[in-house]
């Protein structure tokens, strides 16, 4: 049996959980730093799903966190309390890593190893690299290479090279932050920051929140082997479906 204690010390190794953003709610979600578990699962997100195939006495470490904000009550027909109801049923223990697990891992993984770019810079969120080609170019590569079979974009210049920064996730917030970019990469981009970026001259992508960070297991899993974990992944599906 393992226990949650020596697990999370070397979680926070790998992605210390004091860089988290303050709204952020990475660690221990649910369970004792002195509990024992007998499996270790990874998933993108915590699904009632994902906790029905779990074996009992297990841990679950995912990217999104369970609980987010205060609960008040909980309603065991609603969500999370729903799924916390089946976690503890199960003695099934719950860790996060998410903006922690974004500025150390998450854009170099899908800058290097999925769209395969080799020269880029890390700025916390953010992956900057310069694409010599049209926009037009750069949605068939980003589709090819993340097998995307749509996108949603906003052209607002079109020029080559293009100044490109990517943040997985939910990012078209930081089009206020991000200085001399010319196309932002990202997930989740609402239309009023589609406005603000039109009117900053900036092209957007949108490739989804899901497909940008799907691969959590994937980063993760190999990690943890070499520290002797062995872990099991568990793929959530994207809530959204498209026609």
């Amino acid at each position: 049996m393992q226990t949650s204690d020596a697990l999370l010390k070397i979680l926070d190794s790998i992605s210390p959980f004091e860089l988290q953003e303050k709204w952020d709610n990475s660690g221990l979600i649910l369970g004792s730093l002195k509990s024992e578990f007998q499996h270790i699962y990874l998933s993108l997100e915590v699904t009632l799903e994902i906790l029905t195939k779990m074996e009992s006495n297990s841990l679950l470490i995912t990217h999104h966190p369970l609980i987010f904000s205060p609960l008040k009550r909980l309603n065991f027909e609603q969500y999370p309390a729903k799924l916390l109801k089946l976690a503890i049923q199960k003695n099934i223990q719950l860790i996060a890593m998410h903006t922690n697990f974004d500025k150390t891992h998450f854009g170099d993984y899908v800058a290097h190893k999925k769209l395969g770019i080799q020269t880029y810079t890390k700025e916390d969120f953010a992956i900057r690299f310069t694409w010599e080609d049209s926009l037009e170019a750069l949605l068939k590569f980003v589709k090819e290479k993340l097998r995307i079979s749509k996108l949603k974009y906003t052209q607002s210049n079109f020029k080559i090279p293009q100044s490109v920064a990517l943040i997985t996730g939910s990012g078209g917030s930081f089009i206020r932050e991000l200085n001399d970019i010319d196309c932002l990469i990202t997930g989740d981009v609402k239309y009023h920051e589609a406005m603000e970026a039109q009117a900053l001259g900036i092209n957007m992508i949108d490739c989804g929140h899901y497909e940008l960070e799907c691969y959590f297991g994937e980063i993760l899993s190999p990690i943890l082997t070499n520290y002797g974990y062995k872990a099991i992944i568990l793929h959530s599906q994207n809530p959204f479906n498209f026609v």
